[in-house]
């Protein structure tokens, strides 16, 4: 029997503890690896190559969403399942449109994560039902029939400036995270800042949060 590799991707040694113990019950399932932040899962995926990444969207460094889309544009075989707090629309909507196969709830993981598992490596989607209640949206037999908002404003590159930014970050330091010099990342600040026409990082906190990007 073809053993699964599962990466966990959540900041909180708890709730790691608690999906590997789910994880563990099942003999044909590994977990290969765990990470505490969106780039360290990122770089884990790309290393390790999972059959399945399963994180939280209220990653630090880079949320989960934006890890979705890397791994979706990068490494299109691993399939993405989403663990969070979060039923909004918003959020559902954020998470299909990165590629993710499946949402479930932290509140109702210990119910639904095993079958949201065994939905996604059988081929299917698993949105459970107080996410789809929650949305207010209907998944009809494993698929997603959700409208497509228009394109995001910002670029994914932009997006990752933006939360560092409003984790804190200094130019510089955003530099360092993405690899680019402190001048492309202030040129990248001046952009954003033009584009969502604010004029202060308290604003641009507030737009984070706004957009899921970051979490309050």
């Amino acid at each position: 029997m073809k053993q699964i590799r599962i990466l966990i991707a959540d900041d909180h040694e708890l709730v790691r503890q608690g999906m590997r113990a789910i994880f563990q019950g099942e003999p044909d399932w590994l977990v290969c690896g765990e990470a505490t932040t969106g780039r360290e899962a990122l770089t884990m995926v790309l290393e390790r190559k999972p059959d399945v990444l399963v994180l939280d969207v209220a990653l630090p460094e880079m949320n989960g969403i934006e890890v979705a889309r890397h791994v979706g544009r990068d490494l299109p075989s691993v399939a993405v399942l989403i663990v969070t707090m979060h039923d909004s629309d918003q959020i559902v909507q954020d998470a299909m449109d990165a590629g993710a196969k499946g949402l479930v709830l932290k509140a109702e993981a210990g119910r639904t994560l095993g079958e949201a598992m065994r939905a996604i490596l059988s081929g299917r989607e698993f949105f459970s039902e107080r996410v789809r209640r929650a949305a207010g949206r209907e998944i009809i037999d494993g698929d997603a029939r959700l409208h497509r908002r228009k394109p995001t404003l910002l670029t994914s590159r932009e997006r990752e400036v933006v939360q560092l930014l409003a984790e804190g970050q200094a130019n510089k330091e955003v530099a360092t995270a993405l690899g680019i010099t402190t001048k492309t990342a202030e040129t990248h600040r001046a952009r954003i800042m033009a584009k969502l026409e604010v004029h202060s990082m308290s604003e641009l906190v507030r737009y984070a949060i706004r957009n899921s990007i970051i979490q309050p």
